[in-house]
Order: C-alpha cells, then structure tokens, then sequence
C-alpha cells in the first residue's frame, strides 16, 4: 500500500556543522626568554549563541608571565584564531596587559573550507599555527592580471527609468582577456558566447551602475528592455555615460570600505584589505576569462578563514604582567550519530610550547542548559558543581583540549539507534509507530480474508 526507497529526510537544517578550533597564544620569537607562571582557561557557555546550527561561547585565557632577564623586554605575540571578516568587531576578541586593552595588527589568512552539508566534514584545512603566524606578511600581493598601481578606465553609467514600470538596462561590449580585463558593479546578469559579452541591471529607480576597464579599452552598446529575457526594447528611460582614470588599488579599496567591513572599520590596515580583494580579483579574472562581478569579491567577507593578531607586550625587568585574551570559540555540531547534537570543541594548546616555560594550567568549563554535560575530553575533568567541569595540571599536556557536550550525561545505545534512525527517515521517524501499527493491522485484515475466502 505505500513504499519506500532511498533516504527521507525533512530536516530544517543542516545535521552536520563545522566548527574550527581557538589557539593559545604564542610568541613570534622562538627565542623568547618570557615563562608562563600560571594559565587560568575559561570556556563559558552559559550564555551561549547557536545562530550558525552550533553553540558558540566565550573563552578567557589569563596569563601570569614573568620577564627572568635584568632587562626590559618587548614582546611580540600572536593570537591566530578563525572567523569571517563580516560581523567582525573591536569588541569579538580583546587582549589586556594589566590594566591597559592592548592594540593590534589583523592579519587575514587563507579560507578554510565551506561547510554546513549535512554529513560534510572539513578536509584538507591545516591548523598548524604556528606555521600559519610565520607566514603572516605586510608585502603587498602581486597579481598575475594587473599591477597595484595600474591605472583604469572606470565607466559611469547613470541611468533612470521614464515610467513607473522596470527596464532592465544592459551592456554589450566584446573582451578579449588576453588583452582587457573588466569589473562590474550594479550588474546582476551575465552572458558570453566567446567574445561577445552582455550584462544587465534590472532598475526600478534612477541607479548607478559601473564598469572598470583595464588595458585595451572596448567600445559599449546599451539598450533597454521591458522584460526580463531581454528581447523587447523599450525607450523608457534615459542614461548618460560619463568616464575617468583610475588606479587600481585606490579604486579597489574604496570599494571595498564602502560596501563592506563598517562593523570592523579601523582594524584592517589598507595592505591586508587590498592583498585579501586583489587575490580574488585575479584568480576571478583567471577563472572567468577576464571578467569578475562585484558580488563575486563581496563574497570574501563571509567566508571563515584564519585569522592573527599580533600585539607587542612590554615587560620590565625581573618584572611580570598579566596578559589575557577574550573572544569567542564555535563548536562542531554532529548529529549523524546521535538523536541529540553531540558539540565538540578543540582549543590548541601546543602554541604555548614556544614559550621559555610553561607551568599551572587551569581549565574551567560551563556548560550550556541544553547540552550540560561533557560526555568526552581529551583531558581529565571533575565535575565541580551543576554544569561546571574543572581540571588543574602542573604543566602542559601531552595533547591538545577536545571536549564534547551532550543533553544527557551519556550517550546510550538508544541515542544512536534512534539518531540513526532519524537520519535514515529524517522528522518522519515520529510517524512510523503510526505507519507500523497501521501495517500490522493491514496484514492482520488480510490473513483473516484470505482464510475466510479459502474456507469458502
């Protein structure tokens, strides 16, 4: 009466997200005279945030740090952590010696894989920190497409319907990537047949739209239409084309600061914004022949990637300082196995090793009302009081810090019978008490006619 095949699935989200791990800090020098006396770690999720499928917390680390040496010594150390550019603030991570919030330099890094498909887990991303703060640099990015201070023609086209109805205002024109490169703003359709190229904007109101050129200049062609598939013509509007001479690297980062980054305004210096927009404007221009779209480098601000702080510490000599860093950590959300999430978290501790000396680590955990406890660690935890979860080491350990939170304090054979099944069946697992009794009495109905109709 009903079948069935393949996998069912009617989950509101993802049953797999990734998250990245959170590093100690570390000295750039290897040679640095400065010991940590005394580490107090603290993850607290009692307030957490669970916008991205996960639950995210807040971790301090303070440090005890003594200077051994006669003299003075300026020290510079890094903080490298992931995240995305968006939504990035003065406020997301904060680093204190004494009394005083330190200033420091943001690095951007590379891109870590996208995530989010249930079942998907990250490949290929290396956490080597240490390896990642040597390769933090100021030397502005060469381009294999164009140079930083080339200079462009950058088009101008003003354009404002006639009636109270939309046009949909496009641009023909014919590029020859090997000679000319081209970047569109206000453009939302693209279409190539070699050479031959055409752009649009669908337009409501009077809008702005601009076409950056660079090497060989090419010549326009607009036209207007009143539908979307672009073949009827209308003359309901009017357009005027103005152009200028631009540098390249100035027209990038103005568009950049105007379009993107304002909750971190201040934080990124010129040389890091332009490195992380050109990069993408040349691997666009290499990958679609010539042509890169404005929404394509917007992009960047979104995507997770390792990010460094770098900050100098000055401590006097045969003196101390207590140097602390706040900021968020996000778990790996995984249901796959599972009926509830299961929330793991790495915080890399190998970074500390750079260190002269490391000694007295202590951990504490709060763990959130909806996954209250700790049901693995790669360290060993005393559960001190409801949700919190402590550990005191004389030194470091031997591993880096993985923990995991769950809703219950272990997770039973039924968890991962009915986590199974729920990703086999997806939310129609509630049903199928329902679809099983209604079988059985099918069957039953049927045996029973059956013998009836043999009898007759």
């Amino acid at each position: 009466m009903f079948s069935f095949s393949g996998m069912v699935s009617a989950n509101s989200g993802p049953v797999y997200w990734q998250g990245y791990p959170s590093s100690e800090i570390m000295s750039v020098a290897r040679n640095s005279p400065i010991t940590v006396q005394e580490e107090n770690l603290l993850f607290d999720f009692s307030d957490y945030n669970d916008s991205d499928y996960s639950i995210s917390g807040k971790i301090t680390a303070v440090y005890k740090m003594v200077n051994p040496t006669n003299g003075p010594q300026s020290v510079q150390m890094a903080f490298p952590f992931v995240g995305a550019l968006e939504g990035l603030s003065p406020d997301s991570v904060v680093v204190t010696a004494g009394d005083s919030v330190l200033p420091y330099d943001l690095y951007i890094g590379e891109a870590v894989n996208a995530h989010g498909t249930p079942g998907q887990k990250e490949k290929g991303t290396s956490f080597d920190f240490a390896g990642i703060v040597e390769a933090v640099t100021n030397e502005l990015y060469r381009a294999k497409n164009f140079a930083d201070n080339e200079k462009g023609r950058l088009y101008i086209f003003d354009v404002t319907p006639t009636a109270d109805q939309r046009i949909n205002f496009a641009v023909e024109f014919n590029l020859d990537d090997k000679k000319t490169k081209v970047f569109a703003q206000g453009f939302n359709r693209y279409e190539r047949d070699g050479e031959k190229t055409k752009i649009a904007a669908g337009c409501y109101e009077p809008q702005t739209l601009e076409i950056m050129v660079l090497g060989e200049d090419i010549d326009f062609r607009t036209d207007a239409y009143s539908d979307g598939a672009l073949q009827e013509k209308t003359g309901l509007f009017s357009s005027q084309i103005s152009v200028r001479e631009v540098t390249l690297k100035q027209y990038l980062l103005e568009y950049v600061k105007k379009n993107a980054h304002k909750e971190n305004e201040g934080m990124i210096s010129d040389t890091q914004l332009y490195n992380l927009y050109a990069k993408s404007l040349d691997q666009y221009f290499t990958e679609n022949m010539g042509f890169c779209f404005e929404h394509d480098l917007l992009a960047q601000g979104h995507h997770k990637r390792i990010l460094t702080l770098v900050y100098t510490v000055e401590f006097p000599p045969d003196g101390e300082k207590e140097v602390g860093v706040n900021c968020r950590i996000s778990g790996t959300m995984d249901k796959t196995k599972t009926v509830s999430p299961l929330y793991s978290f790495d915080y890399m501790l190998n970074p500390a090793e750079n260190w002269s000396d490391f000694e007295n680590l202590n951990i504490k955990i709060i763990t959130p009302p909806e996954a209250p406890y700790i049901v693995e660690s790669s360290i060993k935890l005393a559960q001190e009081e409801n949700r919190v979860y402590t550990a005191i080491l004389a030194d470091l350990p031997a591993d880096d810090l993985s923990f995991a939170l769950y809703a219950k304090e272990k997770i039973t054979l039924m968890d991962k019978v009915a986590g199974s099944l729920r990703n086999s069946f997806g939310y129609f697992i509630f049903f199928l008490p329902f679809v099983t009794v209604f079988f059985i009495i099918v069957m039953i109905i049927f045996i029973r006619v059956n013998s009836a109709y043999k009898k007759l």
